[in-house]
């Protein structure tokens, strides 16, 4: 349930990303797509960012990564699947041996990210522009937080989260 409060155009005031972003939660490249897979399960979320060592983002991985890095390449560019036999177990196999990949062999190092003291409209701006649900937020590279299109806009009309 949700209540509401003052839009931002009757405040007139700005929208901290630190208000309405979310705590990340953050995967290293070296982690296994079974580890990944954990994480999203656990935390009910589509991706995760992937920091080094410092913290620094070198990349996101979603679970829309990890299917597609369990299907065969030639599978991937074909337009018709009809012919591809569904049974047996060697499907089964091959899906369970990507699941040992590490993450830095899926992942894509082009995410959409803005710094924690920008605006709303420039996190609004980004997650239109790059096409992305949510945006990465960063202090000074490192990961502190992700802002999705649903928070934010709910920011902007006024209504809460409950």
């Amino acid at each position: 349930m949700s209540s509401e409060r003052p839009s931002r155009r009757e405040t007139d005031r700005d929208i901290e990303l630190e208000e309405i972003m979310h705590p990340a939660v953050t995967v290293t490249p070296d982690v296994s797509e079974r580890e990944v897979m954990k994480v999203l399960l656990e935390n009910n979320i589509p991706g995760v960012p992937v920091v080094d060592e410092e913290g620094l983002l070198v990349g996101f991985v979603s679970d829309a990564h990890l299917l597609a890095s369990a299907l065969p390449d030639y599978l991937k560019i074909m337009e018709d699947v009809s012919f591809v036999s569904e049974a047996g177990d060697r499907w089964v196999e091959y899906f369970a041996e990507s699941a040992e990949t590490p993450v830095s062999e899926v992942m894509t190092t082009e995410v959409s990210r803005i710094e924690l003291d920008k605006s709303e409209v420039v996190a609004a701006h980004k997650m239109v522009h790059d096409g992305v649900s949510s945006v990465v937020v960063t202090e000074n590279g490192r990961v502190v937080g992700i802002v999705n299109r649903l928070d934010l806009y709910a920011a902007i009309v006024g209504l809460e989260r409950g």
